[in-house]
């Protein structure tokens, strides 16, 4: 099957205002405050959840994909344009980011649970995949 790109419908807007909402409510759980909320928050968030029994016992690996992911998806649509759509191969549906002057596309959410399954990593990785994504963007342009 080809990749396919479908625009966001109604029950997607839905799902990702609750899936903010639970990223925002993740990141004030930390203490994580509504200003300084970048790539290196979500880092920091992640990072404190996956240390912490009791941030572990707060939140559920869905909720902390959702809801960082999310707001990471967030920032990049404010920054570089990107809209939110869903892709679709053969493997299934997922939510994404398209940037559409250069085809690029990114799935936030995916990226967090890859980072939770099949084991749970503990180091920083919003922040570089920023700087990547930043810098692939850049190149495109030139």
């Amino acid at each position: 099957m080809q990749t396919q790109i479908h625009p966001f419908s109604n029950a997607d807007r839905q799902w990702l205002a609750r899936s903010l909402e639970r990223g925002r409510a993740i990141c004030t759980h930390f203490k994580l405050l509504e200003t300084s909320r970048d790539a290196a928050a979500l880092d920091q968030a992640f990072l404190l959840w996956a240390r912490s029994p009791a941030g572990a016992g707060q939140f559920s690996a869905d909720e902390i994909a959702d809801g960082l992911g999310s707001l990471f998806g967030e920032l990049l649509q404010r920054q570089f344009n990107f809209s939110w759509c869903q892709i679709e191969d053969q493997h299934g549906r997922e939510i994404a980011l398209l940037e559409e002057t250069t085809g690029s596309i990114v799935m936030p959410v995916n990226a967090v649970h890859k980072r939770i399954e099949p084991e749970l990593q503990k180091q920083p990785f919003f922040a570089p995949m920023w700087q990547m994504i930043a810098a692939h963007l850049e190149k495109k342009e030139n």
